[in-house]
C-alpha cells in the first residue's frame, strides 16, 4: 500500500459501495491486460473480478479500507485525488462510485469538474473512462425525506447537493466532458439508486423505445429498492410516470457514461441501449421487425430465465391500467380487466402482466392479450389482494368507498373477477404481502381519508342522539298521560265496568256450553 498523502487512518467508508450485476457486468466488457485505476469505494466483487484479468491499482481515503483491499492482492493507492501524482497514467479509469468520495479532510477539497479534470490527466492517450454522476433532481432524490445539504454522515463534511458544479442532466454530461478532451461513447441514465442500478437505459431507448415496458421495470426496480423505507412519496409511481411521459433521462437516479481520450481506442466499449439486472443481466434492443428483444447476457444459477430471450411483450402495465380505471369509477373495464387477468394468468402479479390492445386504440375493444412480462417470476398467491393492497395503501379513489379495509376490498375485487370463492385464500395468505415503501404522502392521504369517514360517523352518531332524544321525550310524555290518565275516577269507573263485563261474558259463554 502506497501512502500518497490525504489518507484517513481513523476513517471508513458510512455509505455502500458501488456494485451490483450491472456494473460488475459493465466492468466485465473492458479490455483484458489493461492498467486499471479503480477510483473511489467499489464493491469487492466488482474490484476482484477485474483484477484477474487486468492490473488494478486502488484509489482510497479510507486507510481502514485500504487495508483491506491489499490483503486480497490489489496495489492500493491510499489518500486523496489531489494527492496522485502525475506520472501515474492507466488505460482504464473506473470511478462508478463517482467523484465525491476521492478527497479527504486532509488535503484540497475538489470539486466535481477539479475532480474530473484530474481523473483525466491520469488517462494515457485512447484511454477509456467509465463514469457515473449521481442526478441531484433523480426521484432518488425527490423521495428522499432527508436533506441532501445537510450532514447525514461522517462522510458529509461537505453536503454540496445541487450547489455542486456537477452537471445537471445527460446533455450538459456530455459538453462538459467534451470540454475536458474526453469523447463519448456510451450514456445511460441508470435506476433506481446510484450505488446500485437494476436498469440502465440510454436516453434514446428511454425517448423512442418500449416506453410502457421500462415504465414497468422501472417501477418494479424501485419497488425492491425501497421496500419498507420511509419516502416521501411512491417512488414507484414516480418513477413510471417519468419514464412513460419522456423525462426518463432527467429524473434518473444517476447516468453512466463511458468516454476515451483522443484517439479513439481500437477496443471501444460497445454496450447495448437498456440493461436490466438484479441478479441475472438481461439487454433490451430494437428488434428487425420494428418491436424490442430481450436476451439473457448473464445467468445465476437455480433461475430458469430461458423464457425472457425472445420478443418484449407490448402493452401497458396491467397495475396502471386498473388504478386508473378504479380512479375514473368506471366499473365495466375494472370487472373486464380483473376477469380476463385472473383467467388468462392467476399466479401474475399485476405489476408483473401487461396488456395489449390489438387493432384498436380504445380500452373497450373485445381484443385484449395478458403476456406475463417477467416468465421467471414464481407464481404469486391471491395476486387480487396484493392489488387491493396497492389500492389502499396508495390512497387511491376507487368506486367503493365503504371498503376501507383489506379483506372487504379483497371480497369485492375477487366478486368482480367472477371468483368470490378464492376469497378465502386471500384470508388466508394474509402474511405474504410484499413489503411496500413507507411513503408518507400515501399516509396523508389514508388519515384524510379516516378524518372523512370520522367525520361521517360523527354526523351519524350526532343524528342517532337527536332522534334518541326526540324519542325519549316522546316516551316520558306518553308515560305521564297513562299515569294521568290511570289516577282519574272515570278511569277507575270503567276499568270496573270492563271487569263485570268480562265477568258476564265468560259466564254467559259457560251457560251456552
Amino acid at each position: 500500500m502506497e501512502m500518497i498523502g490525504g489518507e484517513m487512518p481513523s476513517f471508513t467508508e458510512d455509505r455502500p459501495p458501488a456494485g451490483g450485476a450491472l456494473f460488475g457486468y459493465l466492468a466485465d466488457q473492458l479490455p483484458d491486460g489493461a492498467e486499471v485505476l479503480v477510483a473511489g469505494p467499489h464493491d469487492a466483487a466488482l474490484v476482484d473480478a477485474l483484477a484477474a484479468r487486468a492490473t488494478v491499482t486502488c484509489l482510497l481515503r479510507s486507510q481502514p479500507d485500504a487495508i483491506e483491499v491489499e490483503a486480497r492482492g490489489v496495489r492500493v493507492l491510499c489518500g486523496s485525488l489531489a494527492k496522485v501524482l502525475d506520472t501515474e497514467r492507466y488505460d482504464v479509469v473506473v470511478a462508478l462510485d463517482g467523484l465525491d468520495r476521492l478527497c479527504s479532510v486532509e488535503g484540497p477539497q475538489l470539486d466535481w469538474v477539479e475532480s474530473l479534470q484530474a481523473l483525466q490527466r491520469l488517462l494515457r492517450p485512447g484511454g477509456t473512462l467509465l463514469l457515473a454522476v449521481e442526478n441531484e433532481l433523480g426521484v432518488h432524490k425527490l423521495v428522499d425525506p432527508s436533506s441532501s445539504t445537510a450532514s447525514q454522515a461522517d462522510s458529509a463534511w461537505r453536503p454540496l447537493g445541487e450547489f455542486d458544479t456537477k452537471p445537471g442532466n445527460p446533455g450538459r454530461l456530455a459538453g462538459r466532458l467534451a470540454a475536458e478532451g474526453l469523447a463519448v461513447d456510451w450514456l445511460g441514465a441508470a435506476w433506481p439508486v446510484p450505488h446500485e442500478p437494476t436498469l440502465i437505459a440510454t436516453p434514446n431507448a428511454l425517448h423512442d423505445g418500449p416506453a410502457d415496458a421500462l415504465a414497468a421495470v422501472t417501477a418494479s426496480a424501485a419497488a425492491r429498492a425501497y421496500a419498507e423505507r420511509s419516502v416521501l412519496s411512491d417512488p414507484r409511481r414516480l418513477a413510471a410516470a417519468a419514464v412513460r411521459g419522456g423525462l426518463g433521462p432527467e429524473l434518473a437516479s444517476a447516468w453512466l457514461v463511458a468516454a476515451h481520450r483522443a484517439p479513439r481506442p481500437a477496443a471501444a466499449l460497445s454496450l447495448p441501449p437498456v440493461l436490466i439486472g438484479d441478479g441475472p443481466v438481461v439487454e433490451l434492443a430494437p428488434g428487425r421487425d420494428g418491436g424490442w428483444t430481450r436476451r439473457v447476457l448473464r445467468e445465476v444459477p437455480g433461475r430458469d430465465l430461458s423464457a425472457l430471450n425472445g420478443p418484449l411483450p407490448r402493452g401497458r402495465l396491467l397495475e396502471e391500467l386498473l388504478l386508473a380505471a378504479c380512479l375514473r369509477h368506471d366499473l365495466p373495464i375494472v370487472r373486464r380487466l380483473l376477469t380476463g387477468w385472473t383467467a388468462a394468468h392467476p399466479g401474475a402479479a399485476a405489476d408483473n402482466v401487461v396488456v395489449h390492445e390489438d387493432n384498436s386504440t380504445e380500452l373497450t375493444h373485445p381484443e385484449l392479450t395478458y403476456t406475463v412480462l417477467d416468465p421467471s417470476v414464481p407464481p404469486q398467491t391471491d395476486v387480487i389482494r396484493r392489488f387491493a393492497q396497492t389500492l389502499l395503501g396508495g390512497g387511491y379513489a376507487h368506486p367503493w368507498p365503504a371498503a376501507v379495509d383489506l379483506p372487504t376490498l379483497t371480497s369485492i375485487l375477487h366478486a368482480a373477477a367472477g371468483r368470490p370463492a378464492d376469497a378465502e385464500t386471500g384470508d388466508a395468505a394474509a402474511g405474504e404481502d410484499p413489503p411496500l415503501p413507507d411513503a408518507r404522502r400515501e399516509h396523508e392521504e389514508q388519515i384524510r381519508a379516516l378524518r372523512r369517514q370520522l367525520a361521517d360517523a360523527t354526523t351519524r352518531a350526532q343524528w342517532f342522539e337527536r332522534e334518541l332524544g326526540r324519542r325519549d321525550a316522546e316516551l316520558r310524555k306518553a308515560r305521564m298521560q297513562i299515569a294521568a290518565f290511570s289516577g282519574s275516577v272515570s278511569f277507575r269507573v270503567a276499568k270496573l265496568g270492563f271487569g263485570v263485563a268480562r265477568k258476564a261474558r265468560n259466564r254467559l259463554r259457560k251457560g251456552l256450553s
